[in-house]
């Protein structure tokens, strides 16, 4: 017997000893719940193990913050049941709660130069945007919200764009989007410049999330006269984000 009481010591101290932070990543569920001002929400659930992914969801979420698009954004998260695992198999997936469906979406913020109305300005965009994988490219079947506002484009001293997006297509890091114009002032309005007319114009955008951490490589480009039937595919310019993060999630078939 007395070689069992070490042993069984040993063992009480191991279950009672705090689990340590990189442990704990690996065996911790973490919901991630994004709400944003258009009511858009997008809900995951994902182990910590992938922290790139929780990580840049942050980053576009801070992004939206500091350079305003008229989108804002919000991130909770939640621990899930995971402990009670403990000596199970560890598995990374991803899925919905609350029976809600998985969606592929799509999240950023940030700022790049992608007005050719505004040569060398930046132009922030905040954006969210998610569909189910069943009806991907889908028109109609999309939802979420596209902004872009520049601060300063000649003499037009801060233009905004508004839209509603209606069709969402994920491929792999890649996303298009169709929207249609809700909202639009300064160079947007101007009929001698973009004159998009609201709840009648459409736009599509493209964004490519590169995966890297701070969003170094991320890209966005955006048409200023899109094709409904086309969600976005015919966008085929992009510039580099110079600041922020673009998040793409294709959910797992």
């Amino acid at each position: 017997m007395r070689s069992v009481v070490p042993s069984l010591a040993v063992m009480f101290a191991l279950i009672l000893a705090p689990v340590q932070p990189a442990l704990l990543a690996q065996l911790v569920q973490v919901q991630v719940t994004l709400t944003c001002s258009d009511g858009t929400e997008i809900t995951d659930t994902l182990l910590v193990v992938d922290s790139a992914a929780l990580a840049a969801l942050q980053s576009a979420v801070e992004a939206m913050a500091l350079y305003p698009a008229g989108l804002t954004c919000r991130l909770t998260q939640q621990l899930g049941e995971s402990l009670g695992g403990l000596f199970a198999p560890l598995v990374a997936f991803a899925q919905s709660s609350g029976g809600n469906p998985v969606w592929n979406y799509t999240v950023g913020g940030g700022r790049a130069v992608i007005s050719s109305r505004c040569s060398g300005e930046e132009t922030n965009f905040g954006f969210s945007a998610r569909v189910e994988p069943a009806f991907d490219g889908t028109q109609g079947q999309g939802q979420g919200t596209f902004n872009l506002t520049i601060p300063q484009c000649g003499s037009f001293n801060g233009s905004h764009l508004g839209t509603k997006v209606d069709c969402v297509h994920v491929n792999g890091s890649t996303a298009n989007l169709g929207a249609v114009v809700t909202h639009a002032t300064g160079v947007f309005a101007d009929p001698l410049q973009y004159g998009f007319t609201e709840n009648e114009t459409r736009i599509g955008v493209l964004v490519i999330d590169s995966g890297v951490p701070g969003g170094t490589g991320d890209r966005i480009g955006w048409s200023n006269r899109a094709i409904e039937s086309m969600c976005g595919l015919e966008t085929d310019t992009d510039a580099p984000v110079d600041n922020g993060n673009v998040k793409v999630h294709q959910a797992n078939p």
